[in-house]
């Protein structure tokens, strides 16, 4: 099946499981709610890591988040059916853990996606680059600043000893640029000018060939094969 039929077939199942939410909310029964609002949280979550995947992750995973997606709302529908088959306390209780368990795995590869981008972000160019997606993002965010000053502090990029004084150049003009009232605006194009004043290589630079790394989702982390 390719990309585009499995993110079709994920759209018409997620729609369909929302308009069963719609009808099934015209029920009375205790725990009736409790179990709809996990089911449209699953949803919710599934929409979320594709967001997440589009701003932040990169096109070699890209099947891999989309099958995970599909096999979700696929097993949503079966929980659906299975409940409304099943009216059991017990049986009511497996199938919300079951969507519970829907919910955690979507929820951790979610997190992998942005930790992976994170921890990549190394050098100066590829954090400010970071920081600029981040506030375009989502804008005036003080969780962005904070971000910032953790990665500054936990893993302060290296750099070469005749251009440390670019350093602190960059860290004074990041903190002004956190003083501007509506920063949110005005700091990526600041950012853009550091990165072009203090961080462009020379065009004829020699560049060391790149390997391409290959990641995949196991469940609870990225798994990476190397190609030279």
């Amino acid at each position: 099946m390719t990309i585009t039929k499995l993110t079709d077939k994920y759209t018409i199942k997620r729609n369909k499981i929302r308009n069963q939410i719609t009808l099934l909310r015209g029920q009375t029964e205790e725990g009736v709610a409790f179990f709809l609002n996990k089911i449209e949280e699953t949803i919710n979550t599934c929409d979320n890591l594709l967001l997440t995947w589009r701003t932040h992750g990169t096109p070699l995973g890209d099947r891999k988040v989309k099958e995970i997606m599909y096999e979700t709302v696929t097993k949503t529908l079966e929980e659906i059916d299975h409940w409304r088959d099943n009216s059991s306390t017990e049986d009511t209780l497996d199938s919300l853990t079951s969507v519970e368990t829907l919910i955690t795995k979507i929820q951790e590869m979610n997190h992998a996606i942005l930790k992976e981008e994170e921890d990549a972000a190394t050098e100066f160019p590829s954090i400010l680059k970071l920081l600029i997606k981040k506030i375009n993002i989502t804008g005036n965010n003080p969780l962005i600043r904070q971000w910032w000053y953790d990665v500054m502090t936990s893993r302060p990029p290296p750099l070469p000893k005749k251009e440390e004084n670019n350093r602190k150049i960059i860290l004074d003009r990041v903190e002004e640029g956190w003083i501007e009232e509506d920063w949110s605006r005005s700091m990526a194009h600041l950012l853009n000018d550091l990165l072009q004043e203090n961080l462009s290589e020379p065009a004829n630079q020699h560049r060391p060939a790149c390997r391409v790394s290959m990641r995949e989702y196991n469940g609870s982390e990225w798994k990476n094969w190397v190609k030279p």
